[in-house]
């Protein structure tokens, strides 16, 4: 009777050693994907360049430049303090607001900087593994 319940022991001491293994391995592939990604990642932002410059809009034949866009952020103010309970200017105000941050967004350009090919390759192919170990231990299947 005895030896019954020491082998079911020494098999479930087994399971636990293994299961427990396998969380330490995946802590272990979390982390080396991590790393990759922060690798990659900081190796392609040290490769490309930013530049800001004065956006011109194209609508249809015409070219506005982006200080235009302040114009319907000072249409809505003026409108508001003309008629504060109206829901019209606080629309035009915050298209207003929105047209500013889209037009500073736009007008950040984002050239690649000229790298070898070794370069290029370590640097997509640390962010792809770091990328699939990530995914790997995310979406694996509990047993």
């Amino acid at each position: 009777m005895f030896k019954k319940d020491k082998n079911k022991m020494e098999e479930s001491n087994q399971f636990n050693s293994s299961s427990n293994q396998s969380e330490n391995n995946d802590m272990l592939l979390f982390f080396v994907g991590i790393i990759l990604l922060a690798a990659g990642l900081f190796m392609l932002s040290k490769r490309t360049m930013v530049h800001s410059s004065w956006y011109v809009w194209r609508i249809g034949g015409f070219d506005l430049s982006s200080g235009t866009v302040v114009i319907p952020l000072l249409i809505g103010i003026i409108w508001y303090f003309i008629n504060p309970k109206s829901i019209f200017p606080k629309i035009i105000i915050t298209l207003g607001l929105l047209f500013i941050v889209l037009s500073i967004i736009m007008s950040v350009r984002i050239n690649f900087v000229m790298t070898s090919l070794f370069d290029y390759i370590l640097i997509l192919g640390m962010s792809a593994a770091g990328v699939g170990l990530l995914l790997k231990t995310m979406f694996k299947r509990k047993k």
